[in-house]
């Protein structure tokens, strides 16, 4: 099966390829400064620094030392042809993770993890960048490698030394292709790691603290209690999850923080399985006193400044890309809406469609952050002014309909909100029940993943505070900064699986039927699989045959990209 992924990745990938080779035979924008760079590194001069290039030189070391394979060269052929193979071994990295995370579930191998990773290369802003010169494949394959290193290694092994220089020097090569990795090699896995630390009580402790929270015990100041002397984060699965359970679960892991500062041991033990990750954040720190910077050229056009309503257009862009995954609660959401009404909903009910957990947020929350977005979207939009000086760009069209007229910026707050909604739900899983058919519990435990193999809440708030870091310090809005938050909520949602020695849903009849199939495999991903084709066609093909002129530049084509 890995082989058809691999296969089936390579026939889009040839095709796009050999149409930006045939067709745009010279550098075009960004990669006028990196094919230069890179050839001056072939040709041994690594005391030459173009700076107008913002990124460090890793990209530019690959290259050079492919240029020392005979026949390969640094022409910008071999050059783009050095990112079709980053998004191959991409591709190959996520299939990894995958079957490392199965492995400790005791999940039988499914073809849906090599169907899912096959959908992870052809995510757009990554595969169309893989047929030109440009640092984000190669960037986002080490960032995942390192991911998937720390998972290959059970942590309570992490305080190996090979393990830590393994990480270590993983973590350096990505920050080598891109500075903001720093939030994902360094604070993501440190945040994580240390939940795990901090999580070291009993589990009947913890199932206890599950009930209490549902309304059968504790109170909420007798779990705080419960995490701080019991070692237990209060840390359930996102699927089961209301805006209470997450204040809930901040709480209790801060209470468990401040038991663990009372012992010197488990502390230090903390600190040594950190190792490798604080390493990475005084190398990082030392780099930036050094430089001035987190960016090494053009800093007067890379600032860093605060640009809170990034983490509003996160949520649009994760769910235009991955809407084949996320329609279910956005059908929902009409329903949802009719049962905040005043009106007789009895039957509804019966149908366990109505309740309150498997729906939006209470109406006063959802009203609460809309409010919150709009305060944040007039005192904190910014636009860069690249933003709106190149028309070449689809963000470009995008603020245009946001500007103009003013109040659509207002008016797509409560956008932001449901898709925020719903991209959580799904990397959660869903609601219970929420999406089994209405009225039958036929086909429950294929429709559903797994409660245990939710993503818990501590990884929802992990990811959205690390992305939040890597974005709101950007003033530019570019896709291709949005990448890895995308790539790891991606990977980490659940995948649709039949459990080994289920039943099937009709054991009468002697096939399943085609129903049970599509879903048992998990069909969102064939509707992924052809959305992402058809907005990698539509993209390539304006880029290539969509190109206009500039009044200033006449007689130089000039192409529209991400």
């Amino acid at each position: 099966m890995a082989a058809i992924a691999a296969s089936s990745l390579l026939v889009p990938l040839s095709t796009w390829f050999y149409a930006v080779t045939q067709t745009v035979q010279e550098p075009y924008l960004d990669e006028v400064f990196h094919v230069r760079q890179a050839q001056h590194y072939c040709n041994g001069r690594f005391d030459i620094w173009d700076p107008k290039i913002t990124t460090p030189p890793g990209l530019y070391l690959l290259s050079y030392l492919g240029s020392l394979v005979p026949g390969i060269g640094c022409s910008i052929t071999a050059l783009r042809a050095l990112n079709v193979l980053g998004i191959v071994l991409l591709s190959l990295v996520v299939r990894r993770s995958y079957l490392q995370r199965a492995t400790d579930r005791g999940q039988r191998h499914s073809g849906v993890f090599d169907h899912s990773s096959l959908d992870v290369a052809l995510f757009p802003t990554l595969f169309f960048f893989s047929a030109l010169y440009y640092t984000d494949i190669w960037s986002t394959l080490l960032v995942v490698l390192f991911y998937t290193q720390i998972s290959s290694t059970n942590h309570n092994n992490s305080g190996r030394l090979v393990h830590h220089v393994t990480l270590v020097t993983l973590g350096l090569a990505s920050l080598a292709f891109r500075q903001t990795n720093i939030f994902w090699v360094a604070i993501f896995p440190a945040a994580i790691t240390t939940i795990r630390q901090l999580d070291r009580g009993h589990d009947a402790v913890r199932n206890s603290m599950y009930r209490g929270v549902a309304g059968f015990g504790d109170s909420w100041y007798s779990i705080m209690k419960t995490s701080y002397k019991m070692q237990v984060v209060y840390d359930p699965a996102i699927r089961y999850a209301s805006f209470d359970v997450y204040l809930v679960t901040i709480g209790s892991t801060v209470a468990c923080a401040l038991g663990m500062l009372s012992q010197p041991k488990k502390l230090f033990n903390l600190l040594l399985v950190l190792a490798p990750y604080l390493t990475l954040l005084g190398v990082f720190t030392g780099f930036v006193l050094w430089n001035g910077s987190v960016v090494l050229g053009d800093k007067s056009n890379h600032t860093a400044t605060l640009h809170l309503p990034q983490m509003l257009y996160i949520w649009p862009f994760i769910t235009f890309f991955s809407w084949p995954l996320v329609y279910p609660y956005l059908l929902l959401t009409p329903v949802s809406i009719i049962s905040w009404l005043p009106i007789s909903v009895g039957t509804l009910e019966s149908m366990q469609i109505f309740k309150r957990g498997n729906l939006l947020p209470r109406p006063w929350l959802v009203l609460a952050a809309i409010g919150i977005a709009c305060v944040v979207i007039y005192a904190n939009t910014i636009v860069h002014p690249f933003t709106l000086a190149d028309n070449r760009h689809y963000v470009f069209y995008a603020f245009r309909l946001l500007l103009w007229p003013w109040w659509m910026r207002y008016a797509a707050s409560p956008l932001y909100i449901l898709c925020a909604w719903a991209c959580i739900q799904t990397l959660g899983g869903g609601p219970a029940k929420a999406l089994v058919r209405a009225g039958s519990g036929e086909g429950e435990g294929l429709f559903l993943p797994d409660s245990q193999h939710s993503a818990p809440v501590s990884f929802a708030l992990i990811w959205m505070a690390t992305s939040a870091l890597q974005l709101v310090t950007a003033p530019l809005v570019e896709p291709r900064y949005f990448i890895l938050p995308w790539i790891f909520w991606r990977i980490h949602l659940p995948l649709r699986l039949r459990p080994q020695g289920t039943t099937p849903i009709k054991p009468d009849e002697s096939l399943p039927s085609p129903k049970v199939l599509w879903n048992e495999y998990d069909h969102r991903l064939w509707l992924e699989t052809a959305w992402l084709l058809i907005v990698n066609a539509a993209t390539g093909y304006i880029f290539l045959y969509w190109g206009f002129t500039w009044p200033q530049e006449p007689g130089k084509v000039q192409r529209f990209m991400w």
